[in-house]
């Protein structure tokens, strides 16, 4: 396995360079599709103390590609001179809180307004074509704020972005830009699996809306359902209130765009002990076959919601968690 870690201490004006790989003990790095910084774990084994500075900057590159840049937040030691060290990439700090009243901005001017607020380093920011128009949050954490902007992107463009820290460089990319082209299931790379259908989380077969009248004094409601799911699930209500300057047309199509999102059977699918492919992150689009599951007898391409990737000495595993299955159809 080829695999470098290297890692930056600052000392006064001073920075200290140095490979941990051969003390490391083995590693863990997870990414998530939204909303969660990418977190890389690692266990190293040290004669004394803890060496490496909270704070620290590290650079992984596995089989000579960049796998993970990040900082060191937390340090562990145990009595058998095993440290474990866990770091995150750039979208941590976005966990910090701040207040923002944003009109007719699109997702990427959202994002590279307060990655300048934050000085954080900005890469690929692609323009989703769609202007929020209005967008309010007070004392959220900046990643909700980005996750909301990013929400109303993708249910307004019918397009799914993706944002991420791209080896140190915030990215907004579409998901169509990142295939994988390598088959996963029975016969290929797949040792494992579990699958679920579930209408017990983010399920909803009426979406009410409703606007402040200040003239009336009364909400403006606006209801969208279906009839034929209500019957046979039951009634689920997606509830929330609309900026009072939204207009009954933009409200309409807000109600229409959100029950075709929500109005649906959610399946989630775990692919476990993958052979690792150094290239793959949450976000990633991968094509899967596997003939006892009636969804995926033909090959189709999923969204990846969460990838954990595992190394211990020379074994490089992964586990993939994808869902929405209705978003993507076959190939």
């Amino acid at each position: 396995m080829n695999i470098s870690l290297k890692v930056i201490t600052k000392k006064g004006n001073k920075e200290i360079i140095k490979d941990y790989a051969p003390v490391m003990v083995s590693c863990d790095y997870v990414t998530n599709r939204t909303n969660s910084p990418g977190k890389f774990s690692f266990a190293t084994v040290e004669d004394a103390g803890i060496d490496i500075e909270l704070g620290s900057a590290i650079y992984v590159t596995l089989e000579g590609q960049n796998f993970f840049k990040g900082y060191v937040f937390s340090a562990e030691r145990q009595k058998s001179h095993k440290v474990s060290y866990v770091a995150y990439d750039q979208l941590r700090y976005l966990k910090a809180k701040a207040s923002y009243d944003f009109r007719a901005q699109t997702l990427g001017d959202i994002i590279k307004t307060i990655a300048a607020d934050f000085d954080l380093q900005v890469g690929d920011i692609v323009n989703t074509g769609y202007k929020i128009p209005s967008l309010r949050a007070e004392n959220e954490t900046c990643l909700d704020i980005i996750e909301d902007a990013l929400t109303q992107t993708i249910k307004q463009t019918g397009k799914i972005f993706l944002f991420y820290d791209d080896y140190g460089k915030l990215t907004l990319i579409e998901a169509s830009k990142r295939i994988w082209n390598k088959l996963i299931g029975d016969a290929s790379l797949l040792s494992d699996y579990n699958y679920q259908r579930s209408i017990d989380s983010d399920t909803y077969n009426r979406i009410k809306l409703a606007r402040p009248n200040k003239s009336t004094g009364r909400a403006d409601v606006y209801i969208y359902q279906d009839t034929s799911t209500i019957a046979q699930w039951g009634l689920l209500q997606y509830y929330n209130t609309v900026d009072e300057n939204m207009n009954a047309a933009q409200i309409q199509e807000l109600c229409q765009n959100y029950l075709k999102y929500y109005d649906r059977v959610w399946q989630t699918l775990k692919l476990k002990k993958i052979i690792g492919a150094p290239e793959l992150r949450a976000g990633w689009i991968i094509p899967v076959r596997i003939n006892e599951i009636a969804a995926t007898n033909t090959t189709r391409m999923f969204l990846t919601e969460k990838i954990s990737h595992k190394i211990s000495g020379n074994n490089h595993t992964m586990e993939i968690e994808v869902r929405n299955f209705n978003d993507l159809g076959g190939v």
